[in-house]
C-alpha cells in the first residue's frame, strides 16, 4: 500500500512537471511571445532588436531563453544566449517580475548606436503576450567590448538597486591586466557611484588607452550638454600588487581615484619605485595623446636603478629625495622629454657622478696654463655627500640657478641646464677645495686662487651623463690671480711703509 502511495505521488509530480513545462513552453516559446518581447526590448532601448529563437525551460526556475539577440542596425551588440528566469507565478499572470537575467556570449562593438533606457513599461495598444516587469539580478558571462583594436572581457554578478545597481562581483580583463571590481552604481546614466578595484598587476597605459577609446567611440556628448546627473563620476579605491606605466614598474600601489568624462585622477597615491617610495597624485587625461599631471614626492630612490632605467647605467649612484610638479604628454621617452613642463627639487646623498673630475681638474690646471683639462677617461667618478638643486622643466631640459655639490674634498655651486635625457649638460660655477686640501695645495695655487682662505676656481661642465668635460675658466682665474696679487703687493707695500716709519 505504501509503495503504491509513493508511486502515485511520483506520478503526480511528473505530471505536474510536464504540465508546467507545457504551460511554460506554450507561453514563452510561441512566435507571438517572440514578437511581443522583441517589441518591448526595441521600445526600451530605442534601437531595433531581433531575436533569432525563443524557448523555455523549468529548471532550476521557469526560464524564457532568447538566442541570437541583435541590437541596432547594423547590429553593434550581439548576444548568444539571454535567459530570463522568473517565478512560476508568471505562468498565470503573463508578467515577469523579480527576474534573474543571465547573459552569455555578448560582443559589443563601439561606437554604440544611440541607446536610451526607457523606464516606461506601459503596454502597447495590443496587449502583449508576456510583459517584462522587473529584473532583480543580472549575471554576465563571457562579455567582450571591442574598441580601437582593444578588447575588454569579463564576467559579473549585478543586483538591481533602485535607479542603479550593486556589483557583487566583476572580473575585467584588458590585455594582460585583470581587475576584480565590486561597488555600487547609483545612476547608470552617468555612470556615477563608488567602486573598489583589486588587481595583482595593472597596465595603467592600457587602462588609459581603453578608457580614451571607450569615451571617444561611445560618442558620449560633452559634459556641458548633458544633465548634471548624467555626467560620469566614478569614485574608485585602487589596490594592486604591481603596476606599469610603459616600461616603468611599480610595486604596492594604493590610492583613490576619480574617473570623469575628461580625466582619471588618482589621489592619496603611493607606490614603490626604484627601491624608494612615491606619494602624491597622478592625473591622466582621456585624450588621444595621453596627458599626465604628476604632483608628489619621492623618497629613498636608488639613483643607480633610476639611471639604468633611463638607459644610462652607471652614470650616477646615491639615494634620491625629490618633489615634483609637472605635466607631460605621450608615452614614448622622446614625447615625454619634449613635453615635460613644471618644477622639481632634488636632493641626492652619498653617491658618485661618473666622469666628473673637480679635484683632479684643479690639480692638473694648477700650472695656470690655458686649455688644461681632464678627459672623461681620466676622470673616473667623483664622490659626494650631497647634491641638490631646484629645476625648471621645459623644452627637454632642466634649468637651475642653485645646483650645489658637496663632498669631503670639494664643493661646487653652479647654474645652467641639464638635458632630461642626460645629454646637453651645460653648467658654470665655482669649485672650492676643502680646508684640508687647501692646506696641502701648492703655495702659489693658494696665493692666486684663494677666496675666504680656500682654493676657489671657476669651472664649466659640459657633455652628457658619463661623458663630462670639466674645464677651468682661465680668464676668470687670471682675473682672480691678478686681484690677489695686487692685494698681496698692496699689503706688502703697506707693511714696508709702516716698517719704515718705525725704523726712522
Amino acid at each position: 500500500m505504501r509503495n503504491k502511495l509513493l508511486m502515485g505521488v511520483a506520478v503526480l509530480i511528473v505530471v505536474a512537471g510536464v504540465l508546467v513545462y507545457l504551460r511554460a513552453h506554450s507561453l514563452f516559446s510561441s512566435e507571438l511571445v517572440r514578437t511581443s518581447v522583441t517589441a518591448q526590448l526595441s521600445r526600451a532601448l530605442g534601437q531595433p532588436v531581433t531575436i533569432g529563437s525563443i524557448s523555455a525551460t523549468i529548471l532550476p526556475r521557469v526560464t524564457m531563453v532568447l538566442s541570437d539577440v541583435r541590437i541596432g542596425n547594423p547590429a553593434r551588440v550581439t548576444v548568444a544566449t539571454l535567459n530570463v528566469g522568473t517565478s512560476a507565478r508568471a505562468l498565470l499572470s503573463r508578467r515577469i517580475e523579480q527576474a534573474t537575467l543571465s547573459v552569455s556570449g555578448v560582443r559589443i562593438d563601439l561606437p554604440l548606436p544611440p541607446l536610451f533606457m526607457s523606464a516606461d513599461d506601459s503596454p502597447s495598444e495590443d496587449s502583449p503576450a508576456v510583459t517584462i516587469g522587473s529584473i532583480d539580478e543580472v549575471l554576465l558571462h563571457n562579455i567582450e567590448i571591442v574598441s580601437g583594436g582593444r578588447s575588454l572581457r569579463g564576467d559579473a554578478r549585478i543586483v538591481s538597486r533602485g535607479g542603479g545597481m550593486r556589483i557583487d562581483a566583476m572580473t575585467v580583463q584588458i590585455d594582460d591586466t585583470s581587475v576584480n571590481v565590486t561597488g555600487d552604481i547609483r545612476n547608470i546614466q552617468g555612470p556615477t557611484g563608488t567602486l573598489a578595484l583589486r588587481a595583482q598587476s595593472l597596465d595603467m597605459l592600457a587602462l588609459q588607452a581603453f578608457a580614451t577609446d571607450f569615451a571617444a567611440a561611445a560618442e558620449i556628448p560633452a559634459a556641458s550638454s548633458r544633465p548634471k546627473d548624467a555626467a560620469m563620476d566614478l569614485q574608485m579605491d585602487i589596490t594592486a600588487e604591481r603596476a606599469t606605466f610603459g616600461t616603468l614598474a611599480l610595486e604596492g600601489v594604493r590610492g583613490n581615484a576619480r574617473l570623469t568624462d575628461e580625466k582619471l585622477e588618482m589621489t592619496d597615491l603611493g607606490f614603490d619605485v626604484f627601491g624608494g617610495r612615491y606619494t602624491g597624485s597622478i592625473t591622466l587625461g582621456l585624450a588621444a595623446a595621453p596627458a599626465f599631471q604628476i604632483k608628489g614626492t619621492l623618497a629613498d630612490v636608488s639613483m643607480g636603478a633610476l639611471t639604468a632605467w633611463t638607459g644610462a647605467p652607471g652614470t650616477m649612484t646615491g639615494r634620491l629625495a625629490a618633489t615634483l610638479d609637472a605635466t607631460l604628454t605621450g608615452t614614448s621617452s622622446g614625447a615625454v622629454i619634449a613635453s615635460t613642463k613644471g618644477v622639481a627639487r632634488i636632493n641626492v646623498t652619498e653617491g658618485t657622478v661618473a666622469g666628473l673630475a673637480l679635484v683632479r681638474t684643479i690639480v692638473v690646471a694648477s700650472s695656470m696654463r690655458a686649455g688644461d683639462s681632464v678627459t672623461p677617461a681620466q676622470a673616473g667618478s667623483e664622490a659626494f655627500t650631497r647634491m641638490g638643486a631646484s629645476f625648471t622643466l621645459g623644452g627637454g631640459v632642466a634649468r637651475t640657478k642653485d645646483l650645489a655639490f658637496e663632498s669631503d674634498d670639494v664643493s661646487l655651486d653652479a647654474a645652467g641646464q641639464i638635458g632630461l635625457d642626460g645629454s646637453n649638460i651645460n653648467l658654470a660655477g665655482r669649485v672650492r677645495l676643502s680646508e684640508a686640501l687647501t692646506q696641502q695645495a701648492g703655495r702659489d695655487l693658494v696665493r692666486y686662487t684663494q677666496e675666504g682662505g680656500r682654493v676657489t676656481v671657476p669651472v664649466s661642465i659640459s657633455g652628457s651623463a658619463g661623458d663630462l668635460n670639466v674645464r677651468l675658466e682661465t680668464v676668470d682665474l687670471l682675473r682672480r690671480a691678478l686681484t690677489n696679487k695686487a692685494l698681496e703687493e698692496a699689503g706688502e707695500a703697506l707693511r714696508r711703509g709702516i716698517g719704515g716709519l718705525f725704523n726712522r
